[in-house]
């Protein structure tokens, strides 16, 4: 099949996902699904709840990842021991039940680090 026939194809998929949503779940619904989809850069191939079941998997994955190169850094470079490690990785889920609670949000945390340690951070979204 050529380019153009499967982007023809992705393109009817789309409407036909579109309409299904705006149809079962009204227009709202659909507004957050293209802010969803926008945000993320994900495809339509998968459903919401398909998505969702993956991201967490994939935000798990992501908190291991860090957290074993962080302590890492921690020991090998700062000499952290067992207790300050723990202590690190103590205060880190701490402050993610933040986030999850809805007290702060990434912004208020990239603030903060801008203010009191004058480091620039970002996080890339798919904007």
């Amino acid at each position: 099949m050529s380019s153009l026939n499967k982007e023809m194809q992705a393109r009817t998929e789309g409407m036909a996902y579109a309409f299904r949503i705006a149809k079962e779940k009204g227009i709202e619904e659909l507004e957050k699904e293209i802010r969803s989809r926008n945000l993320t850069g994900i495809s339509l191939n998968l459903s919401r709840k398909d998505l969702n079941k993956a991201s967490e998997k994939i935000k798990e994955i992501t908190m291991d990842t860090f957290s074993i190169l962080t302590v890492a850094v921690l020991h090998d470079e700062f000499g952290f021991g067992e207790k300050r490690c723990q202590r690190y990785l103590d205060r880190m889920d701490q402050k993610a039940e933040c986030m999850v609670d809805d007290l702060c949000t990434w912004e208020d945390y990239i603030q903060t680090i801008k203010e009191e340690l004058n480091i620039e951070m970002q996080i890339r979204w798919n904007k």
